[in-house]
Parts: structure tokens; sequence; C-alpha cells
């Protein structure tokens, strides 16, 4: 399963949509100063839901992972 984020500089997720491959996904575009990451998502990552990967996660853009916000841990 895939996840197309946009993010900014931090990795703050602004908008995003799961691609399970089933169906055309529609691809998000950044605006300026943003960036679009595509992220191949965990198991346990999958499980979660768009809104708890969006307020839960950041981008680490070095990485193209997600990373938790309370404990700066991967996921």
């Amino acid at each position: 399963m895939l996840l197309l984020a946009v993010h900014d500089h931090a990795g703050t997720i602004i908008g995003a949509v799961i691609d399970d491959g089933r169906y055309p996904t529609p691809t998000p575009l950044p605006p300026e100063d943003y960036t679009l990451a595509r992220i191949e998502l965990s198991d346990e990552q999958a499980r979660l839901s768009l809104d708890e990967l969006c307020t839960r996660m950041r981008v680490d853009a070095r990485s193209n992972t997600l990373t938790a916000l309370d404990d700066d841990s991967a996921v």
C-alpha cells in the first residue's frame, strides 16, 4: 500500500491519499514550497486510518518514511 503525501520542509503532511492498487488514485499536486512523497506503508501503518497517518506522523524526506510525531521513532 502506498501513501501519496504532500508535506512541507519539516515533514508536516498537509494532504494525502492512499493508493491500494485496486483503483486509479488521484495524485495530489503540491503547492510551491511543498513536496509530494510516495511512501510504501508498513503493515502496521497500513492498518491506521488516513487521518491517523496525517495527524500522528510526519514525512522523513531523507529516508522517504513516516516518523511518529510524539517520539521521532519510525513506525
